[in-house]
């Protein structure tokens, strides 16, 4: 145990080594050298556009979505956010909110219930469903975001377990003074949109606070949706160097999804509700202590993630659900709590070191009943209420990257890099991953090459059957994380202020596939050693500049992917991996005042489904045919604003805007039987006090 928790310690004690080292050479603080949050960003996109990547010394890119991108984009919730980001995509059944199972997808990843393939984390630590892996967007509101960086695959020195991941970077005060937001819109199916925020800083002192609500009665029956939020964020500049920061984030949503309008079945059709709700209560707390000196800076971060989420059948043959007979009520109760730390180290010209470590454990449970008090159909025991109560977890990871920038930057330059992580679960078995890479490039020309192993821990949701508190089982099989090889090369070109572009083939080889044990005779074991599956794809990212206050985007991906199961037969229809993804925009000034934005999506080749882990015993693929095909989506939005001030009022940066959402009224849907909005209205404004 001790072996366990020593890098932790270590850098621990490093922090508070160099903090004491600067409270004895400093004599005061200094108010104008403030320490700014620990910033991702290591290369500098030329362009504001979610299509364009960010590239990274390592050889690999991520993308990144904007507070200004976000309000353009005319969103009300954490996943349409990231509509416009290639290669991603999103499921949905109503106009906001999300429901249970997977419904965010990154380059063919994240349709596999149970599964953890993509995580989402705020502030730089977890929040999700940790329990089966659901994303659970409606844990987070739109107003406390203050850019999101998808990582689109493995970033050893970025993020742990997971093939992919989402952070979301909070909202704070960033300049002195003070400011008071007010915004509001309204406009389809009675939606309606509010929140109001502020924010004050001055020498040592930040805060800002956020409070938020928005509802709408959807564009169908049983399809309502709210959340309100309550957000704060504080920081102290302790000295020129250290940074203390607070955060805390209450959001309470309820989401309404109706059931298909075409029945699975018609022998079971009878039997099912009219609507499922899914309420999410969710409490996050951060505590950051972070520092920046001239060669080092990083972070200490302790957090605490509480969440219930309620998975409940509202109707049932016409009846509330506190009247039926038969009604479902399930109750997932996620703790979530660790410390995170991380310093970067730039000790010598051109190279830098990166050494860090995630500390995390999980507590979950999850019971299951019926509102009558009769037995829960089709379980095992015929009880009327079931409690799995699961272990708790451990994962300590720490990692170690460092690059070297040979040469410079306007002539011939090279970026070698390397990087390794160690995985230690309490539960399951240990795990090493290392990544590589090599950027080379002449002025504004680079090639990239990078390749990174990933690591998918299971939740302990595997072991579902097994730890129902009503019948325990005895699990002697060994339990291996997932693992993927990513492999990827890319050429990029930029014409200053004028225009960029990027060009991305990527690879992905995976084994190892864990099934979870939720039904049927105990198994034997829990990864596939002999199946086996891959992902190729294409992006290719542009963005120009052709007039002074005009920006055009455009980004395509084409994707192709082969699973194979245990028993040798290969499937290439694989669940929301589209095989061609096209995201394009344009942003256009004028009349000093105004400013129109459009945003088209596209997919071709959509297949709806769940790849299942909840097999008995097989670790085959599920086959996906016609019926399962999605008709091609092509979706176009717009939004015109007039920005104004008025200096007797403090009035700046205000507007006043009109939105239009799926403007050729296109037919279409992301899962079978739930038809989405057609053309939808909003209007509304955002008035901001200085």
């Amino acid at each position: 145990m001790r072996k366990r928790y020593f890098i932790v310690l270590f850098l621990i004690l490093f922090s508070f080594s160099s903090f004491a080292e600067e409270q004895r050479t400093t004599t005061g603080p200094d108010e104008k050298n403030v320490t700014k949050l620990d910033e991702i960003i290591v290369t500098a996109s030329p362009f504001a556009n979610p299509v364009m990547p960010v590239n990274t010394h390592s050889g690999s890119q991520y993308n990144l979505v904007t507070e200004d991108q976000i309000k353009e984009q005319n969103v009300h919730d954490f996943q349409s956010a990231l509509r416009d980001v290639p290669g991603v995509m999103y499921q949905s059944k109503n106009i906001i909110g999300s429901q249970t199972s997977h419904s965010l997808y990154i380059r063919g990843r994240g349709a596999s219930h149970p599964g953890s393939d993509v995580v989402v984390e705020f502030d730089g630590v977890p929040r999700y469903g940790a329990l089966f892996g659901q994303v659970l967007g409606d844990s987070i509101a739109v107003p406390t975001i203050g850019e999101i960086t998808i990582f689109k695959n493995p970033m050893l020195s970025e993020f742990g377990s997971g093939y992919a991941a989402v952070n979301i970077l909070p909202k704070y005060m960033k300049q002195e003074g003070s400011e008071l937001v007010h915004t509001f819109s309204g406009g389809s199916f009675f939606t309606f949109n509010e929140s109001i925020s502020g924010g004050y800083k001055k020498g040592l002192y930040d805060a800002y606070v956020s409070q938020s609500w928005i509802s709408t009665d959807g564009d169908a029956d049983h399809s309502r949706a709210q959340q309100q939020n309550y957000y704060a964020n504080a920081g102290y500049q302790i000295n020129s160097r250290w940074n203390v920061r607070f955060l805390a984030n209450y959001v309470d949503s309820q989401t309404v999804a109706p059931m298909p309008d075409r029945a699975p079945s018609a022998t079971n059709a009878v039997s099912w509700p009219t609507a499922e709700r899914f309420d999410t209560e969710t409490f996050l707390s951060t505590l950051t202590l972070s520092n920046q000196y001239d060669r080092v800076s990083g972070y200490l971060k302790a957090y605490y993630n509480d969440t219930t989420f309620d998975l409940l059948q509202e109707l049932n043959n016409g009846k509330r659900y506190a009247e039926g007979t038969d009604g479902l009520w399930s109750r997932q109760e996620i703790g979530l709590y660790g410390i995170r730390a991380k310093e970067k180290l730039h000790l010598w010209p051109g190279g830098g070191i990166v050494v860090g470590a995630d500390f995390d454990k999980t507590e979950l449970k999850n019971t299951q009943r019926t509102y009558s008090g009769a037995a829960v159909p089709n379980i095992n025991g015929g009880l009327a209420k079931r409690v799995w109560d699961f272990p708790d977890t451990t994962l300590i990871s720490p990692y170690l990257a460092f690059y070297q920038i040979f040469g410079k930057t306007d002539g011939f330059h090279i970026t070698p890099s390397a990087g390794v992580r160690y995985y230690d679960h309490s539960e399951f078995e240990s795990k090493t991953a290392a990544e590589g890479g090599l950027v080379a490039g002449y002025n504004r020309t680079d090639i990239n090459f990078n390749y990174a192993r990933g690591v998918n821990y299971p939740s302990p949701v595997v072991l579902m059957n097994a730890v129902l508190t009503a019948d325990p089982k005895t699990i002697t099989a060994d339990i291996k994380p997932e693992v993927v090889d990513h492999y990827e090369l890319g050429l990029s070109h930029t014409w200053p202020a004028a225009a960029a572009l990027k060009a991305t083939a990527f690879l992905d080889k995976g084994k190892d596939r864990v099934q979870a044990y939720m039904f049927g005779p105990v198994p034997t074991q829990y990864n596939d050693s002999i199946g086996k599956y891959e992902i190729k794809g294409l992006e290719l990212a542009a963005s120009v500049t052709p007039l002074k206050n005009l920006e055009c985007f455009a980004a395509a991906t084409w994707l192709e992917a082969e699973a194979t199961g245990s028993n040798g037969v290969k499937r290439d229809h694989m669940p929301y991996t589209p095989s061609f993804q096209l995201q394009a925009g344009a942003k256009w000034s004028f009349l000093d005042h105004f400013r129109f934005v459009v945003d088209l999506q596209h997919m071709e080749n959509v297949y709806a489904g769940t790849v299942s882990r909840a097999g008995a015993g097989s670790f085959n693929y599920a086959e996906f045919k016609d019926k399962d095909k999605l008709g091609d989506i092509t979706l176009c939005n717009a939004r015109l604003s007039y920005s104004f001030d008025h200096k007797k009022l403090h009035l700046s940066d205000s507007e006043i805007f009109l939105a239009l959402n799926n403007i050729f009224n296109e037919d279409y849907e992301y899962a079978k039987g739930y038809p989405m909005p057609g053309t939808t209205v909003f209007a509304g404004y955002s008035l901001k006090f200085r």
